[in-house]
């Protein structure tokens, strides 16, 4: 399947839920899942060591493309949590250099606190 944007992916399962076809939305996320990720696989990719964490982030507005499954179960699209774990990376670079100069305007609050 091609890669479709998360947005439509979103509407997607929820005009399929609206419409009573739980059956369609548990294919349409077999296809999708090498893009999605649990929030335990989250958590492993990001070196967190509960999921809580990664709901908790979500909470707090990052993953804005993470969804609930039909059964209630948190997915997360895998680019989201790769461009989160390259951010925390990249602060923790500079955090190991001593840079503690005030973040960008655009970058503030872009990486949760741990």
């Amino acid at each position: 399947m091609s890669e479709l944007p998360t947005a439509l992916l979103q509407e997607l399962r929820e005009v399929l839920l609206n419409s009573g076809r739980a059956d369609l939305i548990q294919k349409l996320e077999e296809a999708t899942a090498p893009d999605l990720l649990t929030s335990t696989q989250a958590a492993d990719l990001l070196g967190v060591s509960s999921p809580t964490t990664v709901k908790n982030w979500l909470m707090g507005g990052h993953f804005p493309g993470a969804f609930q499954t039909a059964g209630g179960h948190w997915r997360f699209p895998r680019s989201e949590v790769e461009q989160m774990r390259l951010r925390m990376v990249e602060e923790a670079e500079r955090n190991g250099r001593g840079d503690l100069s005030l973040p960008d305007e655009e970058d503030e609050g872009e990486v949760p606190l741990l």
